[in-house]
């Protein structure tokens, strides 16, 4: 071989044992970076990582942060933002320009500031479990059938199964397939688009909190409008009195402004609490209510539960401690735990075709 012949060699390839030493590209984030960002904001699956909430966003619509112990729906409007917003907002001016004056009036108005914070504090942290919990989420195939010809389900899975209930007067459940989650869902269980995931007891999608109400966050939920009406309403009583003890008008204005902000912003939340409550005492949810009236009637006169609820107790009282007391049970698809390589519940399978061909 000729001297020139070697030297190209040489160029080609290392010899002699020699190896040639990896570069790293200087913009290049090392992996324990990418696994922290990763842990703090999930928004994307990872098929090397075996946690729930690193698979999850492969079947369900969610974005997971500290490593899965909050949520929120991604590709939606930030309408929860606004409302966190909305809610720190008026603490913020009463703070700043109400609670030192009107803890200074003595006679009991130290009261009124203390309950404001405290009904106010339980509205914020209400707020963010209802928007940033587990609703009571299903696992996804766990009844996967075998399918037909065209991708077909049997026709058995679009049936409307009736079972028996623990009512005494032998009222029936009925239990559905979910083509989508490939599950039977329990009674009361209902998909949701947008979460694009079946919710235990499944109330609604709100999406001023950006997330279902369902079994395991509908206490939140309500705590969360009770709690905002008593606040807003301190707030109001509050503001109220500051205006009337004024000996000039432009030294109360911000509490002028908050009086009016509250007012107004107290209308939504006080007859949703309303609704709901009348909800609890009939034993029904948002869907189940909906469902129950007929768009051409009026709704008044479906003020009472339907003859074939088979979860009502007897009396309004009993009806409204058992919805709003049950119990949020355990989350049957945690974020936070582990599951093992080719686990079916985060395998996101094809959707079947109905009777119809397509």
């Amino acid at each position: 071989m000729s001297e020139r012949n070697l030297q190209e060699g040489h160029h080609r390839s290392p010899t002699n044992g020699e190896c040639k030493v990896p570069t790293q590209e200087p913009n290049a984030q090392p992996s324990w970076w990418r696994d922290c960002l990763y842990w703090l904001v999930t928004f994307e699956a990872r098929e090397t990582r075996k946690s729930n909430y690193s698979s999850m966003p492969k079947v369900v619509n969610y974005n997971f942060f500290l490593g899965g112990r909050l949520r929120a729906v991604s590709g939606t409007e930030p309408l929860s933002l606004f409302v966190l917003i909305a809610l720190l907002a008026p603490m913020v001016l009463y703070s700043i320009f109400e609670a030192q004056a009107l803890w200074r009036l003595g006679r009991g108005h130290g009261a009124l500031v203390i309950l404001f914070y405290y009904f106010w504090a339980i509205c914020l942290v209400s707020f963010i479990k209802t928007a940033t919990s587990d609703p009571g989420v299903l696992p996804r195939n766990v009844h996967v059938p075998i399918v037909g010809e065209e991708f077909q389900l049997p026709r058995s899975y679009y049936n409307i199964i009736t079972l028996p209930s623990a009512h005494p007067e032998g009222k029936t459940v009925d239990v559905k397939y979910c083509a989508t989650c490939r599950i039977w869902r329990p009674p009361r269980a209902s998909h949701c688009s947008t979460c694009e995931a079946c919710v235990l007891t499944h109330d609604h999608h709100c999406t001023w909190v950006n997330n279902c109400i369902g079994q395991r966050n509908y206490r939140y939920f309500l705590t969360f409008l009770a709690s905002c009406c008593l606040a807003t309403t301190l707030c109001i009583v509050g503001c109220g009195i500051r205006v009337a003890q004024a000996t000039r008008p432009d030294r109360v204005v911000v509490a002028i402004l908050l009086i009016i902000y509250c007012a107004l912003g107290l209308c939504y939340p006080l007859l949703l609490l309303v609704y709901h409550m009348f909800l609890t005492s009939t034993q029904q949810t948002t869907r189940e209510y909906l469902k129950h009236v007929p768009s051409k009637t009026a709704i008044r006169q479906a003020l009472s539960s339907p003859n074939a609820n088979p979860f009502e107790k007897g009396n309004r009282i009993k009806n409204m401690i058992s919805l709003i007391c049950q119990r949020r049970g355990v989350s049957v698809m945690s974020a936070r735990e582990s599951h093992s390589a080719g686990d079916w519940r985060f395998v996101s399978l094809p959707q079947p075709h109905s009777f119809e061909k397509v």
